[in-house]
């Protein structure tokens, strides 16, 4: 790592602070850039397509809607759902092609949506799904809050994200939830930390590396990512197991009372898990950013994790807390964008003829993320126009989606980036040099450009050393 003057060394916490705002707030626009968006998307559809494997081999099935997320223990019969739903469906296309007033197209649309609203609660759907949809539901009350001017409220549905909807997978189906669990963990990791990469390159070096760099890093610290990303979940795991193990004979007469007393012991555990998922919700993209900058092994990445967070946890709070709000901001413009461009394509492409296929293409509702579609014509060539149709406005579904996740990826490299630029004084540009932690140095094709030392804008002074003086051998790593 770098020193710095004295006139550096004791710039004022304001300073940089507004320095760390500024790095964090960033990370709203470096999230669309093109290679991030990209790893954003097939990280979505490998975690699509293996929620859609787990759900097709769990055996529990749930219900997700406005009332929240159960667990199902009542019989259903799936083909009496789809025949149900098909018959709506016949029935608005017969009527369709039967009504040419507009007001009477538009009471029947509207006759058909209620119908469909009143049908779908009842569907069940597998643990994947149910948890996509519950998420979707809560982001879009989240988001619709803080756009709406009540920012407080919004972090309701952070709560509900982060804790209520695992928890109530893991009461309902903890070997399919565990499973779900490793298989995000896993595409987190490889996909995230590409993205994290990319993001330390580009804020610490000013530097554009390919979607294909960011996965080569990735793909050579996967053992070091999965671990900063599993390991403290396992812990629980581990800790919530023994307890189930170890309290079996304290269920039994006399014992239980012996148990009572002893009552303690779990209790303190259950607070070590407390505090650690707690911990892990709000540092968990902060485990990637320490392995993208410093290449840290599991264990260090942890420790890195929760130093930023105890050096100033104020300090840290507090850039989580814009960063949430610009996010929810930016994801509302996202949106809006997204749904803009289905509605004007649905619209101008079908102005002048109104085909089957173009008729339900666009439909979705802005801060809607739970991204139901409508459901469109399944009869002659409508049904293949229906689906192409259907892919495309899946890939721009699929960007918004992309853009969350390259964001939660980004966040946590700048944020632990701005903790040490407000508690130790270190520019990004830290990602360069040689440090404590074996292994943190750079590849030689990522040195920064030349002249980048003295464009730097996160620290003001000269550095200690040159680059032909003290400049540590890059091409270690």
């Amino acid at each position: 790592m770098y020193s710095t003057t004295d006139d550096t060394s004791h710039q004022s916490d304001r300073r940089a602070l507004s320095k760390a705002i500024l790095l964090v707030l960033g990370v709203v626009i470096s999230a669309l850039q093109p290679p991030r968006l990209l790893l954003g998307i097939l990280a979505i559809a490998c975690i699509a397509v293996g929620g859609s494997l787990i759900d097709a081999v769990s055996s529990s099935q749930w219900i997700s809607n406005q009332s929240g997320l159960s667990l199902s223990e009542e019989t259903f019969d799936q083909a009496e759902f789809d025949e149900a739903l098909k018959e709506l469906q016949t029935f608005r296309t017969k009527r369709l092609a039967e009504t040419e007033d507009p007001q009477k197209r538009e009471a029947l649309e509207a006759f058909y949506g209620s119908k469909i609203e009143e049908l779908m609660p009842t569907r069940r759907v597998g643990p994947f799904e149910a948890g996509a949809l519950a998420t979707g539901e809560a982001l879009s009350l989240g988001v619709a809050l803080v756009v709406d001017g009540s920012p407080l409220k919004a972090f309701k549905a952070l709560k509900i994200i982060l804790f209520e909807i695992p928890a109530t997978l893991w009461r309902g189906d903890p070997m399919m939830t565990s499973l779900l669990a490793l298989m995000i963990g896993f595409f987190f990791a490889l996909f995230g930390g590409a993205i994290a990469r990319l993001d330390a390159l580009d804020t610490g070096l000013g530097r554009k590396p390919t979607a294909w760099d960011g996965l080569e890093f990735a793909w050579a610290n996967i053992g070091r990512l999965i671990g900063a990303v599993l390991l403290p979940l396992v812990i629980v795991v581990f800790l919530a197991g023994l307890l189930a193990v170890v309290g079996i004979p304290f269920n039994l007469p006399v014992l239980d009372v012996v148990g009572a007393i002893l009552y303690v012991i779990p209790m303190a555990l259950a607070l070590i898990c407390a505090i650690l998922l707690l911990g892990y919700a709000l540092l968990a993209p902060v485990l990637l950013g320490s392995v993208a900058v410093e290449r840290a092994d599991a264990g260090e990445a942890i420790q890195g994790a929760w130093g930023s967070l105890f050096a100033k946890p104020g300090h840290f709070l507090l850039l989580l807390v814009i960063a949430t709000l610009a996010f929810a901001v930016s994801l509302a413009v996202v949106d809006s964008v997204v749904v803009l461009t289905m509605d004007l394509a649905a619209a101008s492409w079908g102005g002048f003829y109104e085909g089957e296929a173009t008729r339900m293409a666009g439909g979705f509702k802005r801060l809607d993320f739970t991204f139901q579609t409508p459901d469109g014509v399944t009869a002659g060539t409508a049904s293949a126009a229906d689906a192409f149709i259907g892919f495309w406005e899946t890939v721009l579904v699929a960007a918004v989606l992309g853009y969350i996740f390259s964001w939660t990826a980004s966040v946590g490299t700048r944020l632990f980036l701005g903790m040490r630029l407000i508690a130790d004084r270190q520019s990004p540009s830290v990602i360069w040099q040689p440090g404590a932690i074996g292994g943190t140095t750079i590849r030689s094709n990522e040195r920064p450009e030349e002249g980048f030392e003295s464009d730097d804008q996160y620290t003001r002074g000269a550095r200690v050393g040159s680059r032909t003086e003290d400049r540590p051998d890059t091409d270690q790593a």
